[in-house]
């Protein structure tokens, strides 16, 4: 179903008050759409943050019926990369609609994305690999949700017990702040992500004016959608933080750091656990810790949840040299180690992030020097 539909591409400001009801609409009526990222007014935030927002829209007589957030021209990728955890199509989980035609009538290229949700099925031909999500549903209680976690969740939490007795006797009652407002703790957020971005060699994502003024912007919001945080103290040291964006009800764990100091006790998990017991009264009925099973993540990943990565060459120039990429990384990825896919994952990110041509190329050598691993 896209003949007949009426193909429009707007800026995020020039959405009318009947495009945001529907949208809004659409997305409670599709499970997939649960994450705040799928909030009206995320997309509506980046169109005041970077000139190249845009967003197709299906009309079907006149009603929209399918959303798409992108950014950029050709080479096209979901609005708000790499700060979008999750992306995908606003609309009816039975839409019905050719996703492939219905980019090609609004001039995208080629679509490179990293957590697509939702199951258009005819997108399965693009995706390259799948990521599960780590959910934590507590819609029912939060004994509940306990219950049904695996015994090696149980250990990991006898574990986590263990640590907090450690803790307070090393430092006495632990104290949480929760939807803190400290700007001294928020400042200790970014200064300790950017510290593991440089010990790690990941490209700095808060280095862009736009990534951290996205960040900021939604952390001073009080109300609607934000960024909430959350902080742990050992004694009178911060331990921990989390700041997550939400919606009142979905809290999706986006900014995570913790004092390197405290590496032993795991002050992050000592932080998230603390979180879901306290969830009903922060409002949150899920605590979303995204994609992939780093670290932690392992032990909330939710069976047959998954986001997919991948791209789409669509049409003219931008789809011919995406398909002959493919096909390069794909020999690549084996003769190569891999090393292929990791550069254009980093290229992704450094376009995404920076616009300058002197930016993007200091980037990329220091991605190519270190054999694309950083």
């Amino acid at each position: 179903m896209t003949d007949n539909l009426d193909i429009q591409v707007k800026l995020p400001q020039e959405l009318s008050a009947e495009d945001m009801r529907v949208w809004t609409s659409l997305r409670a009526s599709n499970p997939a759409l649960y994450s705040p990222y799928f909030h009206v007014d995320f997309t509506r935030l980046m169109g005041e943050l970077r000139k190249d927002a845009r967003v197709a829209i299906a009309y079907d007589k006149g009603m929209p019926v399918c959303f798409l957030p992108f950014q950029g021209n050709g080479f096209s990728r979901p609005l708000g990369a790499p700060m979008s955890d999750y992306h995908g199509f606003i609309e009816a989980p039975d839409s019905g609609i050719n996703h492939f035609q219905f980019m090609k009538s609004a001039g995208i290229g080629a679509l490179h994305y990293s957590a697509l949700v939702g199951e258009p099925t005819d997108m399965n031909a693009f995706h390259q690999e799948a990521y599960p999500l780590c959910l934590i549903d507590l819609s029912d209680s939060v004994d509940a949700w306990r219950n049904s976690r695996s015994k090696s969740y149980k250990r990991s939490l006898k574990s986590n017990r263990r640590r907090i007795r450690r803790t307070e006797e090393e430092f006495g009652p632990r104290r949480f702040e929760y939807k803190s407002r400290n700007v001294e703790a928020y400042e200790q957020l970014m200064a300790w992500k950017k510290e593991r971005f440089a010990e790690t060699g990941l490209y700095d994502v808060l280095s862009s004016d736009w990534t951290s003024g996205l960040l900021r912007t939604l952390w001073e919001r009080k109300d609607g959608l934000r960024c909430d945080m959350h902080v742990l103290y050992f004694g009178d040291q911060m331990a921990a933080l989390d700041m997550g964006m939400t919606d009142g009800e979905t809290f999706h764990s986006w900014m995570v750091a913790y004092n390197p100091e405290f590496h032993a006790l795991s002050p992050g998990t000592q932080l998230l656990e603390d979180m879901i017991d306290k969830a009903p009264e922060l409002g949150y009925r899920l605590i979303d810790l995204g994609a992939g099973m780093d670290s932690y993540k392992s032990a909330y990943a939710v069976e047959g949840h998954v986001a997919r990565s991948g791209f789409v060459p669509v049409a003219g120039a931008a789809g011919t040299l995406s398909k002959l990429y493919g096909a390069a990384e794909k020999f690549g990825e084996k003769s190569l180690k891999g090393i292929p896919g990791k550069l254009r994952r980093r290229y992704t990110q450094v376009a995404d992030c920076d616009a300058s041509v002197s930016g993007r190329a200091k980037a990329m050598f220091d991605a190519v020097r270190s054999g694309g691993s950083r």
